[in-house]
């Protein structure tokens, strides 16, 4: 089986990032696979060039680009893959256009989100191609759920978590320092609620908690944010670090992890901080239901409140044995559940479904 993803461009995200963890681990299995980027390489493109699956980029202009899709069909006709796997919703979008009007191969498109930005147009344009997929991955069942409401049939979606690649490295307790690091991580944009956190670190030092609070990540809300900080006093508190390449150990290192988002898909940046056993405050989200319960292996609050969100934060520093048994619960349930072994065999395994009916 040779499988093709694509995608928009391999930059820092959680999309992206499964992009990545899908092709080393099929690469792992003997599947023969490649990555091939429509509008620009990103900063995960370098690591699969230099493993061989990187398949380029076709310089997808910004908007409405048509001349895409001819480059698109020309592109996997020389690569002749049996499995096209897009990703997101311009891959997506264009994915099934190329596939017009007959293909020899099977298209599988994966929802990450819950999209509700998109425009009435680009909302028309999905359901018009509808059917041409294959099959629909959604991420999480609030995802599929989504989707079905905007008349995607059930039948059509398979619901396949999403997973991470974890190298086995324990790491110390959290909650020991004298100072607790408290850390987030995502693109610097208004939906993933970081202002949010911002005014909790407010109302923390009001109540003299001894913390500092780091935020990974770049993006377009980067300068509302620093004003945010500055008017609030919190310089001294708050760091806003841009990307980084050790976000993952930076996930890893931290006492608490927090995910302050108004909407997601299935966040990997949980998933790390589910995997190194730290404890976790993240919003009431669809998306993560089944995957945190509170007070079980995290700490749940209501999205857009700073308070709760602060509330969450003081109870792990006054109780840090709770911290530490929600982390070791966290642990648990992603080896258990959010492995990118499991998250591969299930991909693959649809894929085979495509291809068989496909033959019949």
């Amino acid at each position: 089986m040779r499988v093709l993803q694509i995608i928009e461009a391999l930059t820092r995200g959680g999309a992206e990032r499964l992009v990545v963890e899908l092709a080393g681990e099929f690469q792992r299995r003997g599947i023969e696979n490649t990555v091939l980027c429509l509008s620009a390489r990103g900063d995960w493109a370098a690591a699969l060039e230099r493993e061989g699956l990187y398949a380029g980029c076709l310089g997808k202009r910004p908007g409405l680009d048509p001349a895409i899709a001819g480059k698109l069909r020309r592109r996997i006709r020389e690569i002749s893959p049996d499995i096209v796997q897009t990703h997101l919703f311009t891959a997506n979008l264009w994915g099934r256009i190329a596939s017009l009007p007959r293909r020899d191969w099977g298209l599988v498109a994966t929802l990450h989100n819950v999209d509700r930005w998109r425009s009435p147009a680009q909302i028309l344009a999905d359901r018009a191609l509808a059917g041409t997929a294959d099959r629909y991955v959604a991420v999480s069942r609030a995802v599929a759920d989504y989707y079905a409401r905007c008349g995607l049939a059930g039948r059509r979606v398979r619901v396949i978590p999403n997973g991470i690649h974890w190298n086995g490295t324990q790491l110390g307790e959290p909650l020991g320092r004298a100072v607790a690091i408290v850390r987030a991580c995502g693109r610097l944009v208004e939906n993933k609620g970081f202002d949010v956190l911002v005014r909790a670190a407010a109302i923390l030092r009001d109540k003299g908690a001894v913390l500092r609070i780091e935020i990974i990540g770049e993006g377009p809300e980067r300068a509302r944010l620093e004003a945010r900080i500055k008017s609030l006093g919190l310089e001294d508190r708050v760091t806003l670090t841009g990307e980084r390449d050790d976000a993952r150990a930076l996930i890893a290192g931290a006492d608490i992890f927090v995910l302050p988002s108004f909407t997601e898909g299935l966040p990997l940046v949980v998933l790390e901080a589910l995997y190194a056993g730290r404890p976790i405050v993240t919003t009431d989200l669809p998306g993560l239901r089944g995957v945190v319960q509170h007070g079980e292996n995290a700490l749940v609050v209501p999205a857009g409140m700073p308070g709760a969100t602060a509330e969450a934060i003081m109870l792990l520093l006054a109780r840090p044995e709770l911290g530490r048994a929600l982390g070791r619960a966290a642990r648990a349930r992603a080896r258990e559940e959010f492995s990118i072994e499991r998250t591969a065999s299930s991909y693959l395994e649809l894929y085979r479904e495509v291809l068989e009916k496909r033959s019949a």
